[in-house]
């Protein structure tokens, strides 16, 4: 057992390292929510252009997360191998206020897209793998979570309402937005010195060997092959349709909602970041909300139950256009409901997050939560660019001019459906995957248990029936083929194939 894991996580250690989501939740929620507006109504950029931008950084991530989450779990430095990160990342975080420049062209906002997204990489990934090495202890492991939850979702409180309220005293948005950018640029930087000083990682004599595969080109390949095996934990692919769906669902909605506000409602951009402040704040209580009901039913019935408070709050933004009195106070109602659905929604996911790699160790026999870190953060930002690229080609086709206070009637209309169809569809995704997802507190537990006594090198033949029919459920394997034994079921395969070649 790892000496590092047996460390007691006391609660300066658990806010210490909560606070990363100061940065994660916070530039994450200006990005979602004001970054396709900037793009097109103030820095003058055409939807389409604006869509590249997203896109283009998604293929670029897609060459930087894996190596990150690679080197991350095979890199050996006296600063350790994931903090390091933190340490060399954490002051390029500041280039997050140079995106909210105005009055330069496409490649600038690409150049500065780009490398905000590389540095958000670099310390993001290390620093979501941390739970897993500084314990094993489900409930601890939970409070972490929930206390990252916590930071991020009062972070995200401010990040809307502070945006709002400096655009009601600066009437010239692109200098409003310069401020914004500058503002938030160092709130985003300063809690990485409390993380890098109170977080710790597994020990140099408890990590596995370094997997040496030599070249770029092999690297790479190897890279994308260790990312290509989390798929095959069948807990984790339903996880992902949670967190992929829902996450797309309410970016969709945030990337949309200014438009919606301002073109189908009629509403001014600060009484739009009024009604943003509202949602988040409301997004804080349904993190306490969903906390205790995944406590009482289970994360996964908890998860159900955010999707179904979405599935209202669109029914009600759907309806609201026909309301012709007191706007502002049935805007502040429909943004309640959604932002307790987003709560539980962005909650869940991360919460049994950190026992999926449990779940994996189980069938390779090895601790690969950086690789696992590397695919969420990916998938992370494929799902705000994804929502962000589906919004702008949608504003394109629906004939959105940029910079226009006013757009056609067949615009405005299409833009209505389009911020109602799309978060619906893609919740219905993650609502799937909630009824397919099978892991808890109980059989982890018995998960847990069977790894430390294969670790002790207790013999499989010896398993109990319990432990058996639970690693085979989340795992999606039989029991045979687990603890780094995968390749006797495609040898299997191959012989079997041969021998029928034969008859």
């Amino acid at each position: 057992m790892s000496n590092t894991t047996n460390r007691k996580v006391g609660w300066k250690n658990i806010v210490a390292w909560g606070s990363g989501d100061i940065f994660g939740s916070g530039a994450g929620t200006i990005i979602g929510l004001w970054m396709l507006y900037f793009y097109t109504q103030v820095a003058g950029l055409s939807p389409i252009q604006a869509g590249s931008i997203f896109a283009i950084a998604k293929f670029w991530d897609a060459f930087t997360d894996p190596i990150v989450a690679y080197i991350t779990d095979n890199i050996r430095t006296r600063f350790g191998r994931r903090r390091v990160f933190i340490l060399f990342g954490a002051p390029f975080l500041l280039v997050f206020g140079l995106m909210f420049m105005s009055g330069f062209g496409f490649m600038y906002y690409l150049a500065t897209y780009l490398l905000f997204n590389t540095m958000s990489t670099v310390v993001m990934t290390p620093y979501s793998t941390l739970p897993n090495e500084m314990t094993n202890d489900y409930n601890t492991r939970t409070k972490m979570s929930s206390c990252r939850m916590t930071f991020g979702q009062i972070t995200a409180f401010v990040v809307t309402l502070i945006p709002g309220l400096i655009m009601a005293k600066v009437a010239d948005q692109a200098t409003a937005f310069m401020y914004i950018g500058m503002l938030f640029a160092v709130i985003f930087t300063l809690p990485w010195v409390f993380i890098y000083r109170y977080t710790w990682e597994c020990a140099p004599e408890d990590l596995p060997p370094k997997e040496n595969v030599g070249g770029i080109k092999p690297t790479m390949i190897h890279l994308y092959k260790e990312m290509a095996t989390t798929f095959q934990i069948k807990i984790f692919r339903f996880h992902l349709m949670m967190y992929i769906g829902g996450s797309v669902a309410l970016d969709l909605f945030g990337a949309l909602f200014m438009h919606y506000m301002t073109l189908v409602l009629a509403m001014t951009p600060t009484e739009g970041g009024t009604a943003l402040s509202a949602m988040t704040l409301m997004q804080f209580f349904g993190v306490t909300l969903f906390t205790w009901v995944a406590l009482k039913l289970g994360n996964a019935n908890a998860f159900k139950g955010a999707v179904i408070l979405l599935f209202i709050s669109l029914l009600y933004f759907a309806l609201l256009p026909a309301v012709d009195t007191n706007m502002t106070f049935w805007i502040i109602g429909g943004t309640t409901i959604m932002g307790l659905a987003r709560g539980g929604i962005y909650l869940i996911p991360w919460v049994v997050f950190n026992s999926v790699p449990d779940v994996d160790e189980a069938l390779s026999g090895k601790r690969r939560a950086g690789i696992f870190s590397g695919v969420m953060t990916l998938s992370r930002k494929i799902c705000q660019a994804s929502a962000m690229l589906i919004a702008s080609i949608g504003l394109q086709l629906l004939g959105f001019e940029s910079g226009a206070e006013q757009q056609t009637l067949e615009t405005t209309e299409g833009i209505y459906w389009l911020f109602i169809l799309a978060p619906t569809v893609l919740a219905l995704i993650a609502f799937y995957g909630a009824t397919k997802f099978k892991l808890n507190k109980e059989n982890h537990a018995v998960l847990v248990s069977e790894v430390n006594r294969l670790k002790a090198g207790g013999d499989k033949k010896q398993v109990t029936p319990e432990a058996r029919e639970t690693i085979e459920m989340l795992t999606g394997w039989e029991y045979e083929y687990i603890w780094g034994n995968k390749k006797l079921k495609k040898e299997r395969a191959a012989l079997a194939k041969q021998n029928s070649g034969l008859i």
